[in-house]
């Protein structure tokens, strides 16, 4: 099944995603890091609190991670984008954080 998303941060693929899912928001973060000069090859997600759905789109992303609760990593290449890599992702990503 393919979930919205909203993202930030867009080169080649999404680096900060916000994506619904069995009714919690999550945050995918794969923002570029200055220490390997590089984006990862994974993101991590949180699980964000309801109160933030109100202003998460007129709030700046750059800390949102603080915000959540991580629940684990997921390869950038498992997960799989839409045709434009813009619009969603498929909800079997689910399965695969750790």
């Amino acid at each position: 099944m393919w979930l919205p998303i909203r993202y930030r941060d867009f080169y080649d693929v999404p680096h900060l995603i916000l994506v619904e899912h069995d009714g919690a928001l999550y945050l995918f973060d794969g923002q570029f890091d200055q220490d390997l000069d590089d984006y990862p090859d994974k993101y991590g997600v949180y699980r964000l609190p309801d109160d933030l759905r109100p202003t998460v789109d007129t709030m700046s992303w750059v800390d949102l991670a603080h915000h959540g609760e991580p629940v684990g990593t997921v390869p950038l290449a498992a997960v799989r984008f839409d045709a434009t890599r813009r619009a969603a992702i498929d909800s079997e990503i689910f399965d695969s954080i750790n």
